[in-house]
């Protein structure tokens, strides 16, 4: 097969032999060519994937030891999938006693209840699973501060989360949540939303929660969840941008707190999204703009699937002294779609015919009752 890719003889292309040598000494170019063979043939790799994974192998003369890694690895359940990302993501693995070093981290890793499945699941999300010492005691931390196997295979993409050190109380990012006030299940929903967090620098960690403490947010709080993920994701510089275009609309700096304790979300929309929000609120609905920032959940609504047409349904509704014509816009936003247009919309019948038909078409419905 290799030939043919090649379109030469037996060994690989020299442009190509040359990336299958180690950085220190060059081998024998035969032996950087049956390695990548070797690895395309059993692990059914790409011949790029093959020369990359084969730099850290070339020094073999022998397939013995991968070959007895693979069928180590094959007989513990994993699917071909997942040989090829895990050699892809560390080749170096194949370089591991199958008896002295992987068997018995595998037992202990089954034993732990991972099933054949979930093993693959784990070893090709994170190598270190098979590599690091005491992969049990800290697997068990995890899964039980996110409070099932599910949640931690999730969070275990993370390639750190098995290399950190734990003592006591965890990590010192979470020893310095739990001294700030945030209960568990709170640092739990934080690691599933931004996982990245695991292997942060505490310095940046310590910064995002006094940002968020300073906007009004208490740690020990569900809102705090929110907040700390907004700020997180975002820059310093995004997060100005975002408050000066709400400000120019109107908003004091209070409103503004008050928006985002509400609502913490709403620095996480668009600023795209924020304008036309705010444009239609203020300037076509008529709504002050401290009642936007009281009701900031309304930002974050489908303007033209939700917001608009349920504003215009309402307006007419008050407009002939209808039902639901006095309803709090908010309060109109929060009904589920098929309550609100069984409600309200067979209101409107008499008057348009067509109406439940046309729902939710912003022009259509803006027509119909301007």
């Amino acid at each position: 097969m290799l030939r043919r890719l090649a379109g030469g003889p037996r060994r690989l292309p020299p442009l190509l032999r040359r990336f299958c040598a180690p950085p220190t000494a060059a081998p024998p170019p035969a032996a950087a060519d049956f390695m990548a063979q070797f690895l395309i043939d059993s692990c059914e790799l790409p011949l790029s994937d093959a020369i990359k994974a084969c730099r850290h192998l070339a020094h073999l003369k022998s397939p013995d030891r991968p070959a007895a890694v693979l069928r180590l690895l094959r007989r513990e359940g994993l699917s071909p999938s997942h040989l090829r990302r895990l050699v892809v993501s560390m080749p170096k693995l194949l370089l591991a006693s199958p008896d002295k070093t992987l068997e018995p981290k595998i037992r202990a890793l089954r034993s732990a209840g991972f099933s054949p499945a979930e093993l693959g699941e784990l070893v090709t999300a994170n190598p270190n699973a098979l590599r690091v010492r005491d992969v049990i005691p800290k697997i068990e931390f995890w899964r039980k501060l996110l409070g099932s196997k599910q949640k931690f295979l999730k969070l275990a993409r993370n390639v750190h989360l098995l290399s950190r050190r734990i003592d006591g109380d965890g990590t010192p990012i979470l020893s310095f949540l739990r001294r700030i006030g945030m209960p568990d299940p709170h640092i739990a929903m934080i690691l599933e939303r931004r996982p990245r967090l695991v292997s942060s620098r505490l310095k940046r960690i310590e910064l995002i929660a006094e940002q968020v403490q300073n906007l009004g947010v208490s740690p020990g709080s569900r809102t705090f969840v929110e907040a700390f993920s907004t700020v997180s994701n975002l820059s310093q510089a995004t997060l100005e941008s975002k408050s000066s275009l709400l400000l120019g609309y109107g908003w004091s700096r209070d409103d503004l707190l008050r928006a985002f304790r509400q609502f913490p979300i709403v620095l996480r929309l668009s600023e795209g999204k924020l304008r036309v929000a705010m444009d239609f609120l203020i300037k076509e609905a008529g709504y002050e703009p401290s009642y936007v920032a009281r009701k900031a959940v309304l930002l974050g609504y489908s303007i033209d699937r939700r917001l608009k047409p349920r504003f215009y349904v309402l307006r007419f509704l008050k407009e002939k002294g209808l039902p639901g014509g006095r309803l709090d816009l908010l309060t109109a936003m929060m009904i589920a779609e098929s309550k609100f247009k069984e409600k309200y919309l067979p209101l409107l019948q008499p008057s348009f015919p067509g109406m439940i038909g046309m729902y939710p078409d912003v022009a259509a419905v803006m027509n119909a009752v301007s």
